[in-house]
């Protein structure tokens, strides 16, 4: 899970992490983002009690009809906007899934265009970019170069394909926090990844399946590009859900949130079929 914290001045990062792995192993380490993967055998996900200063600027419309400018440029927007014909998606949660599966599919050239650029705004651990509110990074700009370097040595994996009851699962989630303000991936109902997923659908085969969270992000590549970033998370586990070949199937939900103003969940599966 990815946290942004506001205040007049700053705007501060605080992260927490969870991955269970395939063999059922957890991993906890304080960060920025949460995130789980998880392949077959379910296992609890803990709260996230994490709190922030208040927003200090009004929430972005995370509902609007309006996609942002996808760089038609530098990519095949035809092969890898899987999701622009879906319509129980906003246009912002279509831009998460092209600007995953950018990276996915040509992992340097995101690198090049989209990380790297992001060097020069750094002073020490401070992020600022000319007319925004200025970041207080963990790691400064040694996060954004291991995401370069990680980005570089990447190989070329298959485009996400969008899934109907992932988009329902992870849009639950959203507006449960968006009345809620809470955090994390269990839900006030005590809904977990899993559940969600089942509600709206059914694994079958060998399959597996991850979500990201990440809070505070206005844009679909912001969003993208802080969770590759992963700025303070030692396993990078949200930058590694995300390059993670074995997902084959996506969905995504962007909402408001009190503390933060906006929250993403992004589900990921492979043998997934909704209802």
């Amino acid at each position: 899970m990815k946290i942004k914290f506001i205040s007049t001045m700053f705007l501060l990062w605080a992260l927490i992490s969870f991955k269970v792995f395939a063999s059922g192993e957890a991993d906890n380490s304080s960060t920025f983002w949460e995130d789980t993967a998880k392949s077959k055998s379910p296992a609890a996900t803990p709260e996230d009690t994490s709190t922030a200063i208040p927003p200090t600027t009004a929430a972005p419309n995370t509902t609007a009809n309006n996609r942002a400018d996808p760089d038609a440029s530098n990519w095949n927007i035809a092969a890898l906007d899987t999701a622009t014909n879906v319509t129980y998606l906003t246009d912002i949660e279509k831009d998460v899934i092209l600007e995953m599966n950018k990276v996915r599919t040509n992992p340097k050239k995101y690198a090049e265009l989209y990380i790297q650029p992001r060097l020069r705004y750094f002073n020490g651990r401070n992020y600022s970019v000319p007319g925004q509110i200025t970041l207080v990074t963990q790691e400064g700009a040694a996060a954004v170069n291991a995401c370069i370097t990680a980005l570089n040595r990447a190989n070329s994996i298959n485009a996400l394909v969008p899934e109907k009851g992932l988009s329902l699962a992870a849009k639950d989630h959203v507006n449960d926090q968006s009345k809620t303000g809470q955090t994390g991936h269990n839900g006030s109902d005590r809904s977990t990844p899993e559940s969600r997923m089942k509600k709206y659908g059914t694994f079958s085969g060998s399959w597996t399946y991850g979500e990201n969270i990440s809070y505070g992000d206005a844009t679909g590549r912001e969003i993208v590009c802080s969770l590759l970033i992963d700025d303070g998370v030692p396993n990078r586990g949200h930058r590694e859900n995300i390059m993670n070949r074995a997902f084959t199937q996506v969905g995504t939900g962007v909402g408001s949130h009190t503390q933060y103003r906006t929250s993403c969940t992004t589900t990921y599966a492979n043998g997934y079929r909704s209802n």
